[in-house]
């Protein structure tokens, strides 16, 4: 049976039979045109401020300019092989076949696709990045992630076949790439173009047979991938992360996948529609269990191969919907159904080449899901919405500009607001100095003194309140690490008490997880609270400055306060640790201790070597990149404020009578309302 059956009651069903990809993609993804739309007004505001600025003024909001223009918002996609992933982003993006799809890309690699976005280096279009010797010999010595966790529990069985495993793959990666392969080591290719054999020879699996001598020649040592594509139907940069599946032996991909997660505002979850969600889904969900609600979407894919999805789907949203209140994830997640096999069908103009079941599956699903829109769309509409790939892209467009565009766009406006309010005062001392109204005082080295003080009590004063609010922390997720271990070895010895030691036992590290989770937030609470003080009061010091600097009070005059940079959510709480998993080597190490306190010491070690790095992360690397970024928000803060006051104490010597030559005498008197209008549009922004 035909698709047209979709659509059988249209009027003229042969004149939209086919329709192109390009119209299908700009007709529906309103998120992503809201964030062109903000830019460009946002644009349009800073080229009005240019037209009536001076020369000087005129560089510094260019450059307020670019930075808006570099903005590429960025999602990762995460989830098992076999989810669908690759397909899903090739729909996604508009270009079915981009990447491989039809092997199984048993590969470390993370493929960044940069639609837009201007390749940083002249003519390259794909870069690839192989693993350095460290981290080579890092997965050969200890089997990576599994290995590490085999040799905690004493799993010497694992252990060697984990090592056999590796060896082979080093033994096929050093037979294809030959003396070259040390060589290869922390180095990058580049290339000018990207297609299909290039991709192969990267990210996917060697596969002789299926693909020939040059498929999968360096997928062995290839670390990630960097795609630069231009799409002419997105109106935006845009940078999707596709990332290899967790379910991996080596545990390889989870750390990778995790850095990649940590990278990306955005997250999107592909689930399999006719899988039950396994222990993989599971490793998938406690990955996005840290993060707010609006970051995350969860699209359940392959919905074309259930044979009922009108009836199914409902129940498949109920077993989500536990699975994640079980596992603490946010509420409200996002949860989009589609198939990226109709999408890809649609794009390629092949909806009369699917299957009958998927036809049927198709037909079942828009007439429950769009039965409103049966005589109005074509058979590609419904079933190119039926795909859930424009309701994705939409979700998506709103989360980025509620996101980082946003931010990008406040931070910008509250930069250029500042600049223009600092013209202002300098005009209106022009003014008041024609009229023989003002006598200044203050010269340049005594700004300097003066910004100077300002400048130390803020870096003092920040850098006093976090030192204590970090050690305060660092206390109370100790004390927290400290309880669980307690009670989860105080819960072993129960069970050996009760149940003998021929019982396994098991103890969910859940509420270590919440306990961390929650501490952490209670700290980011804290250090924002801080931030914000210290940066409001050093802008009160500096709008004092300006009153200082030349003898006058301007009405309603305030210096805007910078925006601290997002800080990326602590994903390394999700990662597996021995307490997350059910084999056999872990009942492997229950088998092999014998009496009671054997069991306590060497389960609390265990633990204790397992939850060390996350614990180390949070204390570390988190605190310390909130750190690191509040500090930098306040010095490039000062440092902006600096150029301003003192580039405006050097502009206010030059007279009006120069400034009415300089700009003539009708563009100088329209340039006070013009200064104001464009201030009014920039503190929209700036909110």
């Amino acid at each position: 049976m035909g698709l047209g059956a979709v659509a059988e009651h249209q009027d003229e069903p042969e004149a939209v039979a086919v329709q192109e990809p390009e119209v299908a993609l700009k007709r529906n993804f309103p998120g992503l045109g809201r964030i062109a739309d903000a830019i460009t007004q946002f644009e349009d505001v800073l080229r009005d401020f240019v037209t009536m600025a001076d020369p000087d003024t005129a560089k510094k909001v260019t450059r307020i300019m670019s930075q808006v223009r570099e903005v590429e918002p960025s999602v990762t996609v995460i989830g098992q092989i076999k989810a669908g992933k690759t397909s899903l982003l090739n729909a996604m993006i508009g270009a079915p076949g981009l990447l491989p799809t039809d092997v199984n890309p048993w590969t470390s690699v993370v493929t960044s696709l940069h639609i837009n976005t201007p390749s940083p280096e002249l003519n390259v279009k794909a870069k690839f990045k192989f693993f350095d010797n460290a981290e080579w010999e890092k997965l050969v010595s200890n089997g990576g992630r599994i290995g590490q966790l085999a040799a905690r529990a004493g799993a010497d069985d694992e252990l060697e076949k984990l090592r056999l495993q590796v060896v082979q793959m080093r033994e096929k990666a050093q037979a294809r790439l030959g003396r070259k392969f040390e060589m290869l080591l922390g180095t990058e290719h580049r290339y000018g173009t990207v297609d299909d054999a290039l991709l192969r020879r990267y990210v996917c699996v060697g596969d002789e047979e299926a693909g020939g001598a040059e498929q999968g020649r360096f997928t062995d040592i290839t670390k990630s991938a960097d795609l630069y594509i231009e799409r002419a139907d997105f109106p935006v940069m845009l940078c999707v992360r596709d990332t290899p599946g967790v379910n991996d032996t080596f545990m390889m991909r989870e750390q990778i996948t995790i850095n990649a997660v940590r990278d990306s505002r955005s997250c999107i979850v592909v689930l399999s529609a006719h899988q039950a969600l396994t222990t993989m889904d599971m490793a998938l969900i406690r990955l996005i269990a840290h993060r707010q609600s609006r970051e995350i979407i969860i699209f359940v894919n392959r919905i074309d191969e259930l044979p009922d999805p009108a009836n199914q789907v409902p129940e498949i949203h109920r077993a989500i919907l536990e699975t994640l209140e079980k596992n603490n994830a946010p509420p409200d997640i996002d949860i989009i159904y589609g198939s990226a096999h109709w999408a890809n069908a649609v794009l390629e103009g092949k909806i009369d080449e699917m299957t009958d079941d998927s036809t049927e599956s198709a037909i079942n699903w828009t007439r429950a899901a769009f039965a409103d829109k049966m005589d109005s769309w074509s058979a590609e509409q419904l079933v190119w919405h039926a795909s859930g790939v424009p309701a994705l892209l939409d979700a998506l467009g709103q989360r980025m500009y509620e996101g980082p565009v946003r931010e990008a766009l406040q931070k910008s406006s509250r930069q250029a607001l500042n600049l223009a309010q600092s013209l202002d005062v300098v005009d209106q001392v022009r003014i008041l100095e024609s009229d023989g109204q003002l006598n200044r005082t203050m010269t340049p080295q005594q700004l300097d003194a003066e910004l100077r003080k300002i400048e130390l009590g803020a870096v003092e004063k920040l850098t006093h309140l976090t030192n204590n609010v970090c050690k305060d922390f660092t206390h109370r997720i100790d004390q927290s690490y400290e309880r669980f271990l307690d009670r989860a070895t105080n819960s072993l010895i129960e069970h050996l008490q009760a149940n003998g030691e021929d019982a396994t036992w098991h103890y969910s590290p859940l509420g270590l997880r919440m306990l961390l989770s929650s501490s952490y937030q209670v700290v980011l609470k804290k250090m924002h609270g801080i931030a914000a003080e210290v940066n409001n009061e050093t802008a009160v010091r500096i709008a004092d400055l300006y009153g200082q600097t030349f003898s006058i009070t301007v009405e309603g005059f305030k210096i805007e306060t910078p925006v601290v940079s997002y800080i990326p959510p602590p994903i390394n709480l999700g990662q597996t640790i021995a307490l997350d998993l059910q084999v056999s080597w872990w009942k492997g190490w229950w088998q092999r201790r014998r009496g009671y306190k054997a069991f306590a010491q060497d389960f609390n070690k265990l633990i204790r070597a397992e939850t060390d790095p996350i614990i180390n992360d949070l204390k570390t690397i988190q605190i310390g990149l909130f750190r690191e970024r509040t500090q930098a928000t306040l010095r490039d803060f000062l440092q902006e404020q600096r150029e301003l006051l003192m580039s405006a104490l050097a502009s206010s010597e030059i007279s009006m009578e120069e400034m009415k030559e300089l700009f003539g005498v009708n563009a100088w008197e329209d340039r006070q309302e013009c200064l104001a209008s464009i201030m009014d549009e920039l503190a929209i922004y700036a909110d």
